[in-house]
């Protein structure tokens, strides 16, 4: 019994040092993100741009960042999930899809971080995507091919029914 409680204090105690403090009582520190704001160069739709946020720490505690929210489902994010040094660096990376986008767009990326001013900080990018002089694919055909390319044969029959299944008995209540 004493072996179990030991080890189990043991793995408490380790798991409590990984893990971060709350937002509210994590001290606070300086953030500076390079280039905040960017307007892209046109892209054709159906293309992807990945764009990468520089965010160094400018104060005297670990920046920490907690999260990272986009404005639009179509940017997938990736950010440090460890704590950020004095004077230290981390990348926030943007992979964004424009293959339901057409015209001009513009996009916000909110952080949440244990900054003093404000514990939101937002960055922006804008774009136009622009279609095709030749051909110019709707967002259904896009996807479309992007579903079978990544399924790759895993499910046998419609497209429409693959990803999912069902039970053969039904359930009456």
């Amino acid at each position: 019994m004493k072996k179990l409680f030991i080890v189990f204090s043991l793995l408490l105690i380790t798991t409590s040092c990984f893990r971060k403090p709350d937002l509210e009582s994590a001290r606070k520190t300086k953030m500076e993100i390079i280039d905040p704001e960017r307007h892209y160069y046109p892209i054709l739709r159906g293309s992807e741009l990945t764009a990468e946020f520089k965010i160094y720490n400018r104060g005297n505690e670990p920046l920490i960042i907690y999260d990272v929210q986009a404005s639009c489902g179509c940017i997938e994010l990736d950010f440090p999930t460890g704590s950020i040094g004095k004077d230290d660096f981390g990348f926030i990376v943007l992979d964004y899809d424009s293959a339901k986008n057409i015209g001009y767009v513009e996009f916000f990326v909110t952080i949440l971080a244990n900054t003093e001013k404000d514990v939101f900080t937002t960055v922006k990018f804008d774009l136009n995507v622009v279609t095709s002089p030749h051909y110019t694919q709707d967002y259904e055909e896009i996807y479309l091919e992007r579903r079978k390319a990544k399924l790759a044969g895993e499910v046998d029959g419609d497209l429409t029914q693959q990803g999912y299944y069902i039970d053969e008995e039904r359930t009456v209540r």
